[in-house]
């Protein structure tokens, strides 16, 4: 029997909707378990793009982790004795970390290879970006954040809160409106301070921006709770969660890649922490599902503190009870989701079960342009 216009259209429909939709999945990670190294009590900051990571505790003021070398003392890579009191707190893709030396009571910049620089007294760095800038805050008359950059020097900007990590290779600067009476997001290019809005609650917060500028953190919603945002300039700001529970769960983003890869925590209806990653469109997905089930008996993962662009991943989380850092890597592409496969099971068979039918009335003689009548 000759097959209808319509089920052949229907065939290649689903067929070419698998080739042409882009999958929600993620991928499967491996994880590196950071506190096998540095003990209990050490705790991942940073990671860049070439792996290093950055982390306090353990032992250690403050440890550079990178692949291949393994852990040091950033005390001692800077030429000093090991010192417990030496804070990093940002680290770019050059190894160059900034942090405070509570010895010298002074901010620092650690550059491998030179001399250790030291800041103004009285002057913090909180972050720097590829570029060489630093953001952080000075005293004086007029005290407040500002961004360094080389050759150019101190501007003060025009936000508010400790900003850690919210600044991008644009000099863009994520933080708070210096008006706190409002307690809204905003996001800075040293003139102005853009506000990123809200979900409809009091006040929204960031805690990390790309190099795109766009900004993850959370917000309060109309109903009072805290949820997961992503800002971007083509769809303003955008609720990440969207499980519908109540109160108490929570949620918050804490990192976002220049893929708009984004992690951070939650809470479920019990109020436990877990971490999640979410591509931005298809809500949280809890990073316990995404890694090899035999780990996954022993480790729960709590937090996600940063998420470099070949998509590794740095966060806390228990192992067997106890609090430890970790390095989650990717070791598989991601695979299509239910929906995808369900549309190779309905769209090749009947696919195929045209190209028979054609075959058949090839072979017969009989015009091809019969089965379209």
């Amino acid at each position: 029997m000759p097959l209808r216009p319509s089920l052949v259209a229907g065939a290649w429909a689903a067929v070419l909707a698998v080739v042409c939709t882009p999958s929600q999945a993620l991928p499967r990670y491996e994880l590196f378990d950071l506190g096998a190294l540095t003990g209990q009590g050490a705790f991942a900051l940073r990671i860049n793009d070439a792996g290093q990571v950055l982390g306090q505790g353990g032992g250690y003021g403050t440890f550079l982790y990178t692949p291949g070398s393994g852990l040091a003392d950033v005390s001692v890579l800077a030429g000093r004795p090991a010192d417990s009191s030496f804070t990093g707190y940002g680290l770019n893709n050059l190894g160059q970390v900034v942090g405070w030396s509570g010895q010298d009571d002074r901010s620092f910049i650690y550059r491998p290879g030179q001399p250790l620089e030291y800041l103004p007294a009285g002057y913090s760095a909180y972050t720097l970006n590829n570029a060489g800038q630093y953001i952080g805050y000075r005293p004086g008359d007029d005290s407040g954040f500002y961004r360094h950059t080389p050759g150019v020097g101190y501007e003060r900007m025009p936000v508010s809160a400790v900003v850690t990590n919210l600044l991008n290779d644009r000099g863009q600067v994520a933080g708070l409106s210096e008006d706190l009476s409002t307690t809204q997001a905003v996001r800075s290019d040293g003139q102005t301070a853009q506000s990123l809005g809200d979900l409809g609650g009091e006040y929204s917060w960031a805690h990390g921006i790309n190099n795109a500028g766009d900004v993850v953190g959370n917000a309060r919603t109309a109903d009072g709770l805290s949820h997961a945002f992503l800002y971007t300039d083509a769809s303003g700001m955008v609720d990440l969660d969207t499980r519908g529970l109540g109160h108490p769960a929570f949620s918050n983003a804490t990192a976002i890649n220049d893929h708009g890869l984004i992690g951070g925590e939650f809470t479920d209806g019990a109020s436990r922490y877990r971490a999640f990653v979410s591509d931005g469109a298809s809500g949280l997905v809890d990073l316990n599902s995404l890694i090899d089930p035999a780990l996954a008996e022993h480790w729960l993962i709590t937090g996600v503190d940063d998420i470099n662009n070949r998509g590794q991943i740095i966060g806390t989380g228990l192992f067997d009870g106890q609090q430890r850092s970790f390095i989650l890597s990717m070791i598989a592409a991601p695979v299509p989701e239910p929906q995808v496969w369900l549309m190779l099971l309905v769209g090749l068979p009947l696919l195929r079960r045209v190209v028979g039918q054609r075959a058949l009335v090839n072979d017969s003689g009989a015009n091809v342009d019969a089965v379209a009548t």
